[in-house]
């Protein structure tokens, strides 16, 4: 059992609700939407550290078992970024552009184009459980709030509809924002092709001209 089903697990034993109005108390308790917070209760969804904890304070879970589901979490995280660095030595397939890599987070390295690079943010989306608009701008809400983004704004939902249907490349702290509400680990890799493609789509505008 991986460290994601186990936390699920634990998460399961500490809620059972009897009906969905529950779930919605919870939810409301904690200012997640009723999918969303069930999603991470059932496991399909990987929450942010901050989220989680809100969760556990909610559900009232004991300091003993708070702890156990933080460790269960970090173990969650680092398997999934185990994954990712085992999938990027991988050589790539003859089509290697399939939508989600069979493991890890989508790898931008290979992206040479705005337009590559644009649907490489639309992957992420779904890598991190295919979230709602709504429920991204949520996060960006609350790590607005205890000051753990770079990115001076809330990111609203349409900003983040106009990235992921942008002609030209968006902006880099957005992007960079964009990757940690959708729990990116290796945000430094989208950096690094962000000033590639960028690169490549000043000199095409510098030949054009």
């Amino acid at each position: 059992m991986s460290a994601r089903e186990e936390l699920s697990h634990e998460l399961q034993k500490h809620h059972r609700p009897a009906s969905v109005r529950s779930m919605e108390a919870l939810a409301l308790r904690v200012g997640m939407s009723p999918s969303f917070v069930h999603g991470i209760i059932q496991g399909r969804l990987l929450p942010l550290e901050g989220e989680l904890k809100a969760l556990l304070k909610a559900m009232d879970v004991g300091e003993r078992a708070q702890q156990r589901a933080l460790l269960l979490h970090g173990e969650a995280m680092a398997e999934l970024h185990t994954r990712a660095r085992t999938s990027a030595k991988r050589p790539p397939a003859t089509d290697w552009r399939v939508p989600v890599p069979p493991a890890g987070e989508p790898d931008p390295v290979l992206f040479s184009t705005v337009q590559e690079f644009v649907a490489g943010l639309e992957d992420v989306r779904i890598w991190a459980g295919e979230p709602s608009l709504r429920h991204l701008e949520e996060r960006s809400a609350r790590l607005h709030q205890q000051r753990q983004t770079a990115y001076g704004r809330v990111l609203r939902r349409s900003t983040i509809s106009d990235m992921l249907n942008a002609t030209s490349l968006p902006q880099m702290e957005k992007v960079r924002h964009y990757l940690q509400i959708c729990g990116v680990r290796d945000i430094d890799a989208w950096v690094y092709t962000w000033r590639r493609v960028r690169t490549i789509e000043r000199a095409a505008l510098r030949r054009a001209a």
